[in-house]
């Protein structure tokens, strides 16, 4: 993790009350307001990649299902007034164009910051000023995320598994786990609008074994694994189930 993103998660553990809280809410950069709570990371040469978060990826499927309503209907369209205040009733309401930011990189944060306040400044004011009224409650769940600084992007089934593959090999090759037959099945979650990957190992051996294989690689996936904020509780990208290996079962074989 950057140094500089280590001193803000220690100044954001540090809030012990509301008035502290509050003045670290007040001090952060525009662009990590835009994109609360987890939608940013900051690199070690002060680069700022966007990120997807939760409400920028629901966001996205409601203006992707504004854009197919539009077209071949006979009955009025939702203009965008109505279609941002049915989001917002939703709560998933951001911005079209900081929704288009995702996957961009800017080379610093004063022009990250300056970007998004040009294209959604109001809005940015409001969200600052919602996430001041209960500033404890916004700093604990910006604790809870984190971005490993390898992750690039949207994971599909086949790049998870190789990912997977060669982490497995890596622990074998460091004496972690054993040399055995392990089953490897991935398959894409999208269905909460940032897309995951569920993957399922499949080894020999008793529960605690199998606990081993599973807290090995669940540790050594951090550095290209990011979890998301989703409701208020962590969800990283790519999730592990380890179970006994049934006999008649496929997937990729390693080890």
């Amino acid at each position: 993790m950057p140094g500089a993103m280590v001193l803000r998660s220690l100044l954001l553990t540090r809030a012990r009350s509301p008035r502290h809280a509050a003045a670290v809410l007040a001090e952060l950069p525009v662009y990590q307001i835009a994109l609360w709570p987890d939608g940013w990371a900051l690199g070690d040469d002060g680069a700022v990649s966007v990120h997807d978060t939760h409400a920028m990826a629901e966001a996205r499927r409601w203006f992707a299902l504004a854009g197919r309503n539009a077209q071949g209907r006979t009955h009025r369209p939702l203009c965008d007034v109505e279609l941002h205040r049915a989001m917002r009733m939703h709560g998933v309401f951001v911005p079209r164009p900081v929704v288009d930011m995702a996957g961009r990189r800017f080379v610093s944060e004063q022009v990250a910051s300056v970007a998004m306040q040009l294209v959604a400044g109001d809005w940015i004011g409001e969200r600052r000023r919602a996430l001041m009224s209960t500033p404890e409650r916004a700093l604990a769940e910006r604790a809870l995320a984190w971005t490993g600084s390898r992750h690039a992007g949207p994971l599909l089934p086949d790049t998870a598994l190789q990912l997977l593959s060669q982490a497995l090999a890596d622990c074998i090759g460091e004496g972690l786990l054993p040399t055995a037959d392990y089953r490897l099945r991935a398959r894409a979650d999208d269905g909460f609008g940032i897309r995951s990957c569920r993957c399922c190992i499949e080894a020999d051996g008793d529960p605690d074994r199998l606990a081993q294989v599973r807290d090995a690689l669940s540790t050594a996936l951090i550095p290209w694994n990011r979890v998301v904020i989703r409701d208020g509780t962590a969800a990283p990208l790519i999730t592990l189930q380890v179970r006994a290996r049934c006999a008649a079962s496929d997937g990729r074989h390693v080890g």
